[in-house]
């Protein structure tokens, strides 16, 4: 499309057919898949209770059911000369962006949220069995496929910015409307707009070379198409979006990670560990072992090089070359993390990666986000603002909104990240319950209800109660964490005899009574990680899997070692009486702190 920007351009310019019989449910997507050893719950059966997560997910599914369907519809039906009334949505939703003075972006599609907004309710819906916001959804997909061109173009202008990043968001909506929701016109309209996909996209598939800046050429993301195509593919079994997957493949950048000391540098961070959630689709589609090596070795070369304590990346929104350029980002870079994005890219590949290899340590990445990423990040608020970056600067930072932020990209993994909650608590295979976080909430499984109660990580411990009708065997296992020494499992006051060993699944076999209680005790020690090898004394304190953060200034010649915890609250600790030490996610709204520390 002519005048195309990239992102990275745009931020700071801005500052086929099937039967309804052949389809498929959510639940029998992956029934004997092969290429699965754990199963999600697709969102049905938990439940969060009272909590941080609750309100924060509370909050989230009222902001986005209260938005006007008109607002949401209003440039699609402009476009295709329909009655149109409502009130645009400012920013990245459709463009507008003439009143910042940008006037050549005005009326376009920028990066239009619909699809990720529609997507966050169908699973919303599915989640908390809330038909209320499921209407809305159906609401919205029937009134925008009125708007559909006779050929199938479906964009809110006629001169969408970023084509292959917005029919990949609008895939995903669709599926999840029917895969979560139960709509089965969903499909219908999929094939709609896919028939002018497949002809209209531009398949040239152009990447950034070795040491270019920039995320494509071209800035669309082609290579996030493949994930939600073949999740299409499972759902319908049309092969035309198994083809059509095939078509965007990302094999230049997924076979990096299947050579030795990859070196993908300056490579938009976000939407490159977003990719390799296609890599998974393609590994569950095809069942081919490379793509399955290539992700596993993803998240161990992300883990090396990438994250910072917290679990997040790309400073600047650019993967770092593995040579101290991490650490030295801290200097100068606020835009340490994208945080919306950033934390549904890792909340989806680690899904994958737990499901495909039943291996605990990847609920590890998952953990850090409920805590540090999206789960510690400001609330989403109703005009629009969101919060995109983290700070993590040696000398300080805030929370803060940014005035060009509204309904931007993170406005849409917010959504969608949020109603994930539900998703990565606890999993299951055909014989066992796994518990993955340490959060509020209960399970249905096979007709037994585990409730977990905790205040963790404020607390050190959990408990879980087994609900049941009658005595059940089966084995319960509970991730312990990586970070995590001297982990215990008690069952009605006596302690088991069980390997607790790190970054592994605690094993529970025994007949379950309701009533039975499983108390977790999971030792937290302050304790500090530094950025990467080159900087050896830059880090940050962490406590159990919170990142700490300090509250005011000096941090002098003190040392870890006099850490103490203030009496009557495990998550205030300060050095010499003096300096305040809390959790990242517990900081407001410009409220400064300070994350990374040179030592002396």
């Amino acid at each position: 499309m002519p005048g195309q920007l990239n992102r990275r351009e745009f931020t700071k310019l801005a500052a086929g057919a099937c039967c309804a019989s052949g389809l498929l449910g959510a639940e029998a997507l992956h029934a004997g898949d092969p290429s699965r050893k754990l199963e999600l719950f697709e969102y049905s059966g938990v439940r969060l209770l009272a909590g941080r997560f609750k309100s924060q997910y509370q909050a989230a599914r009222d902001l986005f059911f209260n938005i006007p369907n008109d607002d949401l519809l209003l440039g699609f039906r402009q476009r295709a000369g329909l009655p149109a009334s409502g009130t645009p949505l400012i920013g990245w939703y459709g463009g507008h962006w003439a009143d910042s003075g940008h006037t050549s972006l005005k009326d376009c599609d920028i990066f239009n949220a619909f699809g990720q907004f529609v997507s966050g309710m169908a699973r919303m819906s599915k989640a908390t069995n809330d038909a209320a916001i499921l209407d809305k959804a159906s609401y919205v997909i029937d009134e925008w496929a009125k708007a559909i061109d006779p050929d199938g173009y479906f964009y809110y202008s006629r001169k969408p910015q970023f084509p292959h990043y917005i029919y990949e968001k609008t895939v995903c909506g669709l599926v999840d409307m029917y895969a979560h929701g139960g709509n089965k016109r969903a499909i219908s309209h999929l094939e709609r707009i896919t028939a002018w996909a497949e002809k209209n996209l531009d398949r040239t598939r152009r990447t950034p070379r070795d040491g270019e800046r920039g995320f494509s050429a071209d800035g669309t993301e082609w290579y996030t198409l493949s994930e939600n195509l073949y999740r299409a593919y499972q759902l319908t079994g049309d092969a035309r979006y198994k083809k059509f997957g095939e078509v965007w493949h990302y094999d230049d950048y997924w076979g990096l990670f299947n050579r030795p000391n990859p070196q993908p540098g300056y490579r938009h961070a976000y939407s490159h560990c977003n990719t390799l959630s296609s890599a998974a689709m393609a590994y569950a589609v095809t069942n081919d072992p490379k793509h399955l090596a290539s992700i596993v070795n993803a998240h161990d070369w992300f883990q090396r090089t990438q994250v910072y304590a917290t679990g997040g990346f790309g400073p600047d929104e650019e993967l770092m070359p593995p040579d101290g350029s991490l650490g030295d980002s801290l200097d100068t870079v606020s835009a340490s993390f994208e945080t919306g994005c950033g934390s549904w890219a890792i909340f989806k590949l680690s899904r994958y990666l737990m499901s495909f290899t039943g291996q605990a340590k990847y609920g590890d990445w998952v953990e850090k986000m409920f805590y540090n990423g999206i789960g510690g990040g400001l609330p989403m608020q109703s005009d629009g603002h969101t919060f995109y970056y983290s700070d993590y600067r040696v000398g300080g930072g805030t929370k803060v909104y940014r005035e060009d932020q509204k309904w931007c990209c993170c406005s849409g993994t917010y959504a969608q990240a949020i109603a994930d909650y539900h998703n990565l608590i606890y999993l299951h295979d055909d014989n066992a319950l796994y518990v993955n976080l340490f959060v509020p909430s209960e399970v249905t499984w096979k007709g037994v209800t585990l409730k977990q109660e905790t205040a963790y990580p404020e607390s050190q411990s959990s408990t879980l109660t087994v609900q049941s009708a009658n005595a059940v065997q089966f084995p319960l296992r509970i991730r312990v964490p990586g970070w995590c020494k001297g982990a215990s499992m008690r069952v009605n006051g006596e302690r088991q005899n069980v390997s607790c060993a790190s970054g592994t699944w605690a094993n529970l076999e025994r007949k379950w009574s309701s009533g039975d209680r499983v108390s977790i005790e999971l030792p937290m020690e302050v304790r500090y990680a530094s950025i990467d090898n080159w900087h050896p004394k830059r880090v940050a304190f962490v406590y159990g899997p919170a990142v700490l953060v300090r509250r005011n200034r000096a941090l002098g010649s003190d040392s870890l070692s006099k850490f103490a915890r203030e009496e009557g609250n495990t998550f205030h600790l300060r050095l010499s009486g003096e300096q305040e030490f809390v959790p990242f996610y517990s900081t407001r709204f410009h409220e400064p702190y300070e994350m990374y520390f040179d030592l002396s």
